[in-house]
């Protein structure tokens, strides 16, 4: 009955759930004052509640940090391609998915170009060329938009040089710009192009599809050595390796790190810290696809490869394969680190205009929310238990996550602005010293992201002056100014951008510098 009224009145359910979360969102963030008019206990102890449950989750990411340390610290202990080499073929699980042998297991990395100087080619390049995992099994496919093609072919030919010949396979598609339907500035279009092309390239060559493993990879991403050998002996232990993404849980922003303004490290410790934290404890099981993530290709074909239309690669990727797996796709995580550049820009205002436009385009992957409600409702294939675990993520992520720090900071304040009888009444009079008490507590949950920034990523420049890296140690506080700002303002725009039907003429493509 419900599957039959979404397909006959799709364009209205598409458009009601577009609007549903970012009214909720809208709802909770307006609350101390319809609230505070209308039943102020009620916004009383919901703002209590925020605060308690605030506490909960900055104990529970650094518990998340100290076992996720652990965890890297101990894989990075290992010569991950002599691990492989270890491996007894004969009890490897799913016979039917696993290449031959490891001399057939064959790696497929796509990266989309548009104009990046030869700096940055260059560091991610050689990253990959110097892997412990044999090169000669690699296949390198470059994907360039076609404005700056042929400069930017020949940067990377001039990078690659002698090199070409040890590759598997080294592949270019330029793609054309204007296609109708695509998203302009979109990478999912670029992606759609190349990985769409490399796979009939390989056809075309007799080429056994069913051993390599696909990774999507981004122009400014360095592998760590043992990147492409930890995500082989991860990619051949797995059991239904067809039915999971695998990803690194040490996302680090470090290129360029020291380089740039104090908010963008700030953002980019924060998004390495939470990554890490939330895989340990999530285990992966309700987590989307983020930056540079790999599949077996037969997924990313069963999946229809990217979205071209919609503006969030990565996040409407895990949605495509999700339902083409019938709800059975599921991440799995090492802690083998890549490192990305932070956002940069000409100058240092151009560089705070960025982050906004790179998080507005982040923020935008709210579009998943109708995407993937309308599949529960479709699919009932689906396990009830895994529709409500993602709905609850869905609220957590797109709805209390990106109001509870401004609720606990301003919510009271706002309350007693539009109810001033609030702060007679018993139930609120010692509110503000509790709720103080607690946030007050909750800043010992600040040292171990402290502590941890530090072990993770680069250390400041040597030519800096003592006082000048000791302040970055002051910095980790700081992320609360972070959460009241470029992680508040960009998510509450684009959902606000949904509400009113509103699209992105031109997706913000983060310019890399060097």
């Amino acid at each position: 009955m419900i599957q039959k009224f979404v397909e006959k009145h799709d364009r209205l359910v598409h458009r009601s759930l577009e609007i549903i979360l970012g009214v909720l969102t809208w709802s909770l963030l307006t609350s101390p004052i319809w609230l505070g008019l209308l039943y102020p206990p009620a916004i009383v102890y919901m703002l209590t509640f925020l605060t308690v449950y605030w506490t909960y989750m900055a104990y529970s990411h650094s518990k998340g940090l100290f076992v996720g340390y652990r965890i890297y610290q101990e894989e990075m202990s290992f010569d991950w391609y002599l691990e492989c080499r270890k491996l007894d073929y004969f009890s490897l699980p799913e016979k039917e998915t696993l290449p031959p042998t490891l001399e057939d297991v064959r790696h497929i990395l796509v990266i989309p170009v548009v104009n990046e100087p030869k700096a940055v080619l260059k560091d991610s390049i050689d990253s990959i060329l110097n892997q412990s995992f044999p090169i000669s099994q690699i296949c390198l496919v470059f994907t360039v938009e076609q404005k700056y093609s042929n400069e930017v072919i020949e940067r990377i030919r001039n990078v690659v040089g002698e090199r070409e010949k040890n590759l598997s396979d080294l592949m270019f598609f330029i793609h054309p710009a204007g296609i109708p339907g695509e998203a302009i500035g979109d990478g999912g279009a670029n992606r759609a192009w190349g990985t769409s092309h490399a796979v009939e390239e390989l056809k075309n060559k007799n080429e056994n599809l069913r051993n390599y493993i696909f990774s999507n990879l981004d122009s400014d991403h360095v592998l760590h050595a043992h990147y492409l050998s930890r995500l082989t002996h991860l990619y051949l232990t797995t059991d239904k390796r067809d039915n999971h993404f695998y990803s690194s849980a040490v996302p680090l922003f470090d290129n360029n790190l020291w380089r740039v303004p104090l908010m963008m490290r700030l953002e980019a410790n924060a998004v390495t810290l939470g990554v890490i934290s939330d895989w340990t404890v999530s285990k992966g099981g309700v987590r989307k696809c983020f930056s540079a993530f790999s599949v077996s290709l037969q997924t990313l074909i069963d999946a229809n490869y990217f979205d071209v239309s919609l503006g969030a690669d990565d996040t409407i990727f895990y949605w495509r394969a999700f339902f083409a797996r019938n709800g059975e796709f599921e991440g799995r995580a090492h802690f083998i680190p890549y490192s990305a550049d932070a956002v940069e820009g000409k100058n240092y205002l151009d560089s705070y205009k960025s982050l906004y436009k790179q998080l507005l385009r982040w923020g935008w992957g709210v579009v998943d929310f109708p995407l993937s409600v309308k599949g529960f409702l479709k699919k009932s294939e689906i396990k009830t238990s895994k529709k409500i675990k993602w709905m609850v993520r869905h609220m957590k992520e797109r709805v209390l996550l990106v109001n509870i720090v401004f609720l606990i900071t301003f919510g009271f304040a706002i309350v007693t602005l539009v109810n001033p009888y609030v702060k007679q009444s018993s139930f609120a009079y010692s509110l503000p010293k509790i709720t103080s008490l607690i946030l007050t507590l909750t800043l010992v949950f600040m040292i171990p992201g402290v502590y941890f920034r530090k072990k993770f990523s680069v250390p400041p420049p040597e030519k800096w002056s003592k006082f000048r890296r000791f302040l970055t140690y002051l910095e980790g506080p700081l992320i609360m100014l972070n959460l009241l700002t470029y992680s508040f303002f960009p998510w509450i725009h684009a959902q606000t951008m949904l509400i009113f039907g509103k699209r992105f003429k031109d997706l913000y493509h983060t310019p890399k510098v060097r």
